[in-house]
């Protein structure tokens, strides 16, 4: 072990701790607790958006995936998840915003009138958001694990203390900010660490050849991925890749940790244009990654664990101080993750369940959500403890889970004044239930389902059904009606036709963005891969 390595993660994490016990220092209300006073402007949006998406599951566990076989599909998840930003600020994120909420199930106790549907929302929110959490902490545990040699457990102990501390303190105002700092770490450490990663590997085009004809780890990077790792076929591969990916992007878009930064967002300019860049900032960040960790495999094919390639990499095929950059990116991601959703579990949990609070005096409010907190925080560690690192699977887990029961629902609720509360109750709580007894059943009896009954598939398919039966069986209300109506009115606060402007030319800059990815992948993948078969 370089001590260096240790002592840069070490650092790292007194920092992070510091910055969010002076942010939490600055919370005077449950307004500054839960929305961070909703002044938050694009940089700590952006931020926040992009490291609490970009946890230890895409450094450790995606990169893993593609380490072993499955690039292409990867890629393509990458791809399509990254759209969802722009998708779901146009479609949902900027009327959530309007309903004046603390967290995205009371959104939909306000829209449809209903506590029912508000505690719904809650309990799946915190199923898939503790799903999530738990892999957050996977990932940092054996990232601290495997550069300082401590005990996996130890590890889970120091990586819980590490965030827990400065969530339950400060609230959202911590987490936006120490969000945007682990943001500026990673993206720092993943574009820096590259070119020596490339460079190992006997450069761009060298590896992109070596792998096209790689007979250890056959179709790496070909469109069918290795048919000996998921699928048997490359059309199945690529159908799992796109319905992933969908599955991502529906994600992006209504997911709590995601939207519920919005609800921070000084106005719905703001909004929008965080939405672009994270979508930019994202895609920029995974392609990186996933080329990477191809070409870790191309460097050393031998490794034991495929989700310790990126930290292989960093130990081994860069300076030192280069290496500690990445790696402290890596843990800054994975700490930065597991804020939010630690955030995101408490609030709703003393906000939307255990109502009888919201109330009460500021510092009474404060005091039960911060017990809520420490409450939730010690039931993911003892699962931490004793449940082995799945990164990849446990964070697929969460986000499937959320998308089924909360995708079509979401979007259905913004957008029609028909579905009632009855068809949201049943919508949300079929598709939760469609896709979580098909997973789990699955996962205990090891079985792989055909890529047609994929759980997300049974989840989706009965949230549809249980959104138009309910709504036919109970009608909307007037109170559901016309708060749909009363969310699409645009406030005379957000007219203002210059920052319209500004707000428009940045989707030529996303345009542009798109073009430039495209010649990438043509010029940099397509032609030099075809040309080494």
């Amino acid at each position: 072990m370089n001590n260096m390595y240790a002592i840069g993660v070490a650092i790292a994490i007194v920092v992070f701790i510091l910055v969010g016990v002076i942010a939490g220092r600055k919370v005077k209300n449950t307004d500054d607790y839960y929305v961070a006073g909703r002044k938050a402007p694009t940089i700590l949006i952006v931020g926040s958006l992009i490291a609490s998406f970009l946890s230890t599951g895409a450094f450790l566990g995606d990169t893993g995936e593609v380490y072993s076989g499955f690039f292409m599909g990867i890629v393509i998840v990458g791809i399509l998840q990254a759209s969802g930003y722009v998708y779901g600020a146009g479609l949902f994120g900027k009327y959530i915003r309007r309903s004046e909420v603390n967290t995205i199930p009371e959104f939909f106790g306000k829209r449809f009138n209903s506590s029912r549907v508000r505690k719904l929302a809650s309990i799946t929110l915190i199923v898939a958001v503790v799903a999530y959490l738990l892999s957050a902490i996977q990932g940092v545990s054996t990232l601290m694990s495997t550069i300082t040699g401590l005990d996996y457990k130890w590890a889970v102990l120091i990586a819980w203390f590490s965030f827990t501390i400065f969530t339950v303190y400060s609230g959202s105002k911590g987490v936006l900010i120490t969000d945007t700092i682990m943001f500026l770490v990673f993206l720092c450490g993943a574009l820096i660490g590259v070119p020596f990663i490339v460079s190992h590997a006997g450069g761009w085009f060298e590896a992109i050849s070596t792998l096209a004809t790689s007979s250890s780890n056959p179709g790496i990077i070909s469109w069918t991925n290795n048919l000996s790792y998921l699928y048997p076929t490359g059309v199945q591969n690529l159908i799992w890749a796109i319905t992933y990916g969908i599955v991502w992007a529906i994600v992006v878009m209504i997911s709590p940790w995601q939207t519920s930064r919005y609800l921070m967002a000084k106005n719905e300019h703001t909004i929008m244009r965080s939405s672009i860049w994270a979508s930019i900032g994202v895609t920029v960040v995974t392609m990186a990654l996933y080329f990477s960790a191809a070409f870790i495999y191309k460097i050393n094919p031998g490794l034991n664990d495929s989700s310790t390639a990126m930290i292989w990499a960093a130990m081994n095929c860069m300076p030192t101080i280069i290496g500690v950059i990445l790696l402290t990116g890596i843990l800054s991601a994975g700490i930065s993750s597991a804020s939010t959703f630690l955030s995101l579990i408490g609030s709703s949990l003393t906000n939307d369940i255990i109502t009888k609070y919201n109330d009460a005096p500021v510092e009474k409010a404060l005091k039960v959500s911060r017990i809520g907190m420490c409450f939730v925080s010690i039931i993911v560690l003892i699962l931490a403890f004793f449940n082995p690192p799945q990164i990849f699977w446990i964070m697929y887990f969460g986000g499937t889970v959320i998308a089924s029961s909360w995708g079509i629902v979401a979007i259905v609720s913004i957008w029609s004044k028909k579905i009632s509360e009855s068809g949201a109750f049943w919508g949300m709580l079929l598709g939760f239930l469609g896709c979580v007894i098909p997973k789990t059943i699955s996962a205990i009896k090891g079985i792989t389902l055909p890529i047609y009954l994929d759980p997300f598939f049974i989840g989706l398919v009965l949230s549809l059904v249980g959104i138009v039966i309910g709504s036919l069986v109970k009608k909307a209300t007037k109170e559901n009606i016309r708060f749909v109506e009363k969310i699409h009115v645009r406030p005379n606060t957000e007219k203002d036709e210059q920052e319209d402007r500004k707000t428009h030319n940045l989707l030529y800059v996303y345009a542009v963005f798109s073009i430039l990815l495209s010649l990438f992948f043509i010029f940099a993948y397509a032609i030099p891969y075809l040309k080494s078969l």
